[in-house]
């Protein structure tokens, strides 16, 4: 065996696995929280499964000693990307943005730092076909990506034997995006029907407290979000180019099946779980029937989710 070109072969190699016992450093941009959405709650599940697989992995929140990080949009500073980079870290982007024309400074501000973090990745990860289509090209067609949608502990989400008795929602945004006046009139209009509101609706500009057929909780932490999903038989959720929504994905796990817009990236996440908002008066009759679907969906647990992360 020559000895020069097994030398040449060893230092090309990622520096992964090198020190650590073996283990591999993950570093995640955002630091979790017990509450909110969004990238909050990827990271806070990504870190709960890095634990719960600790013979492997270690969690670690310093990225200039992380074999691998996972980037959150823009979430980070470039020069910290760059120096990790430099000490041989693997750079995941995950994206979950869309961009649009003629957009305010702060979105333009923001899509530019993500355009430019993400020249320095060596994977992007796109949260759903949705944002793939939208994004790619605006990143300048990176050459190594995935599509990969979020996942949720199903020790966490699991269904109930029955299942609730209101309409639901849940939101922590109360932009425009989140369609908050089609879920106002929608409630408005059907006094019949029972709501169940999760969230931050009444900072809205929607008079929620007026209307008689609203059962409402506020914001909530994840684990009384988990009891108060199980009272629902199932989420109406209109919210509008939302890239991959967690709380999707947390109801289907909980056995809730889902009213989506079909506008983004939400119908990906549903598939026969659920029905457009058009159609949720089939919904009322027939949730019965995609509930069992939901039961079905192990694709959604987040031991699924993360591997693919940590295989790229």
């Amino acid at each position: 065996m020559e000895v020069v070109p097994f030398i040449q072969k060893f230092l090309s190699l990622p520096v992964l696995n090198r020190h650590h016992n073996g283990k591999v450093n993950v570093f995640v941009s955002i630091i979790p929280r017990n509450k909110g959405g969004g990238s909050n709650t990827f990271a806070y599940n990504f870190k709960k499964w890095l634990l719960k697989n600790s013979n492997k992995y270690n969690w670690i929140y310093n990225i200039n000693k992380s074999d691998k990080a996972v980037i959150i949009a823009d979430r980070i500073d470039v020069k910290k990307i760059i120096m990790a980079k430099d000490k041989g870290c693997f750079i995941i982007h995950r994206i979950d943005e869309h961009v649009v024309e003629n957009e305010n400074e702060f979105f333009r501000l923001k899509h530019a730092s993500i355009k430019r973090i993400n020249s320095f990745a060596d994977a992007t990860v796109y949260q759903s076909r949705f944002v793939f289509e939208n994004m790619h090209s605006f990143l300048d067609y990176p050459q190594k990506y995935e599509i990969i949608h979020n996942g949720a502990d199903p020790a966490e989400f699991f269904p109930t034997e029955k299942s609730g008795e209101y309409i639901g929602h849940v939101t922590w945004g109360v932009g425009d995006k989140k369609r908050l006046d089609i879920l106002y009139d929608t409630i408005k209009k059907h006094r019949e029907e029972r709501f169940l509101l999760v969230g931050n609706h009444f900072k809205s500009k929607y008079p929620f407290r007026s209307l008689p057929n609203v059962t409402y909780s506020g914001p909530v932490n994840r684990k009384r979000l988990q009891i108060l999903l199980r009272q629902m038989k199932f989420l109406f959720f209109p919210s509008e180019n939302d890239p991959c929504p967690n709380t999707v994905i947390e109801s289907i796990l909980t056995g809730v099946p889902v009213c989506f817009h079909p506008i983004g990236g939400t119908k990906e996440l549903v598939k026969d779980c659920g029905l457009p908002i058009s159609e949720w008066k089939t919904m009322i009759k027939d949730y019965s029937f995609f509930r069992d679907k939901c039961l079905l969906r192990t694709d959604l647990h987040f031991d699924t989710v993360f591997k693919k992360y940590m295989d790229l």
